[in-house]
């Protein structure tokens, strides 16, 4: 009897058992694939990064990243649709991730991430890709056209530093991510008999197994999701002490390249090992897509919502943390077509104040647009306090040739030139390397300069066009009716000056103010010097807005 009862509450504990595991939430009655520990996350915080990477979006994820820490969070999910970026912006994230990010860091290339992106989603622990994603080419690009080889060579080698130090930590091969930086890398896929392990080689390392030119053709090395074979850790004994990278070596396009850490096949190792095609050539840069990612032991599998991450990571709960209102407003006011159209602002409204004087409608829109051509920049880090500097400089020079020294031109082309660099200063970060400074430049040359041509063509329209409408008739050539007895009656005059023309200022032209011609008063501007009041003049412009000279005795 007491045999039969041990074993009637054996099976009901047993029958317990089973019960709980199979009304464990999410799992429908199926039990749930076992998550590895180093990959099961409780709390999980997605963070975006949308776009051109600056040092607005560093700055969103760090707050945002701490804000998440703070609110419990111990997996980070980075989810990339970004071509590209800034390499110091990069540079800062990827530290952000390793040193200040909890061990669970997830990157979710959903759908593209290049360049930047690629370099980012290496620092991260674990990537995954939506379906029909894609990511690499991280070679760095110059908007100048070609790179020269040493110059490269100095951007490129902090990429490849950082790169091979993320696929130490987290066990990639180290020369696949290498190609996704530098031209010139030639890999090869190896899989051997025994294990089923995948390994990429260069040239060199083919030949010295195989004993023989390894073949140049890539073939489609796309195997399904479930097929797929992945490669295996490399090494991990060796990796998990490697510390240094020993000398650089030159590949045969010139780029630097890191010799990787594992060690080198040779001849005695030719059967165990049996090639399965090339993976890059020397030609391009590497870029996967999901199948080949996973083959090449990038990525463990596709994930195409955030319902699979949350299986896949087997978390309680997800949570996004977005960008803030005004950081979204801050990288838009940054973007190049908005600060185009500021400059265009900036500089109409204030061609428009000098020949329309006395409104100042025109006048607040051109600080308006200076305020925010010059307060964005500042706030994500690129204007300095010297671009800002030339800038007030520039305007005040300029403001000496038309007001105090007219007709001098040195005040009004040192004040041109300094507007210029203080605008196109906004555009250079101050932390960057020689060649970024020079993209930085140019770049902001080019969308300043596109800014220029497009207010001079819109204030040749104007000089042209805008006189006649019913909205300049509003602030143009306002008259003010004279009583011809001087009582301040007013007889109605609505004529022109024609040029050639004579009257007398009646308010000082520093440049702007106003002439009486006959019985009526009209808003001019000098022609040159300032004209002071009661001085003759002549009309020698009446188009769009009076402009006068004076009358030497």
């Amino acid at each position: 009897m007491p045999h039969s009862t041990h074993s009637i509450s054996t099976r009901c504990l047993l029958l317990a058992i089973l019960g709980l595991f199979l009304a464990t939430p999410g799992t429908m009655g199926v039990p749930l694939a076992a998550v590895p520990a180093v990959r099961k996350a409780d709390n999980v915080a997605i963070l975006s990064i949308e776009g051109p990477i600056t040092s607005v979006t560093a700055n969103s994820l760090k707050r945002r990243m701490d804000t998440a820490l703070a609110d419990g969070a111990d997996t980070i999910v980075i989810r990339l649709d970004t071509p590209g970026g800034e390499l110091m912006s990069t540079l800062e994230i990827c530290r952000m991730l390793k040193a200040e990010a909890p061990a669970n860091t997830v990157a979710w290339v959903d759908p593209y991430a290049f360049s930047a992106g690629t370099v980012i989603a290496l620092a991260c622990r674990e990537t995954v890709i939506s379906p029909g994603g894609m990511f690499g080419d991280s070679a760095p690009v110059s908007p100048m056209g070609p790179i020269p080889q040493t110059e490269r060579a100095k951007i490129e080698s902090p990429l490849l530093a950082e790169v091979v130090d993320s696929a130490r930590r987290n066990h990639y091969d180290e020369q696949i991510v290498q190609a996704f930086v530098s031209l010139g890398i030639e890999l090869w896929l190896l899989e051997n008999t025994e294990s089923g392990q995948r390994i990429a080689v260069d040239r060199a390392e083919y030949k010295t197994i195989f004993q023989e030119e390894p073949p140049d053709t890539i073939p489609a090395i796309t195997p399904s999701e479930a097929e797929a074979t992945p490669i295996a850790p490399w090494f991990e004994t060796m990796m998990s002490g490697a510390g240094g990278s020993g000398p650089a070596s030159e590949d045969l396009s010139g780029m630097v390249q890191r010799p990787s850490s594992r060690t080198r096949l040779g001849p005695g190792d030719r059967e165990q090992w049996v090639p399965l095609g090339q993976i890059v050539s020397s030609d391009r840069l590497l870029a996967l897509t999901p199948s080949e990612a996973i083959a090449y032991g990038l990525v463990p599998r596709t994930i195409a919502n955030e319902s699979e991450l949350k299986a896949f990571l087997g978390a309680n709960s997800i949570r996004q943390y977005d960008r803030s209102w005004s950081e979204t407003l801050v990288m838009f006011l940054v973007s190049w077509p908005v600060r185009i159209i500021l400059i265009v602002i900036f500089l109409v409204c204030l061609f428009v104040e000098f020949a329309i004087p006395g409104t100042g409608i025109f006048a607040a829109g051109s600080a308006g647009a200076l305020l925010i051509l010059l307060g964005a920049p500042w706030i994500v880090g690129l204007a300095q306090w010297w671009d800002i500097l030339f800038v007030f400089l520039g305007l005040a020079l300029v403001g000496v040739e038309l007001f105090l020294l007219p007709g001098g031109l040195i005040a009004g082309i040192g004040g041109a030139l300094l507007l210029l660099a203080g605008l196109v200063g906004t555009f250079v970060s101050g932390d960057m390397n020689s060649t970024e400074m020079v993209d930085g430049i140019f770049r902001g040359i080019m969308i300043v300069i596109a800014g220029l041509i497009t207010s001079v063509v819109i204030m040749w329209w104007l000089g042209r066009k805008f006189e006649h409408s019913r909205f300049a008739s509003r602030f143009i050539l306002k008259t003010e009716p004279m009583n011809t007895a001087g009582a301040g009656a007013a007889a109605a005059s609505t004529g022109i000056p024609s040029i050639g023309e004579e009257g007398v200022a009646i308010t000082d032209l520093r440049p702007a103010g106003r002439i009486r011609c006959g019985d009526a008063v009209f808003d001019a501007v000098s022609s040159g010097r300032w004209i002071r009041k009661g001085d003759p003049v002549r009309i020698i412009r009446n188009e769009m807005t009076i402009k006068v000279e004076a009358i030497q005795e």
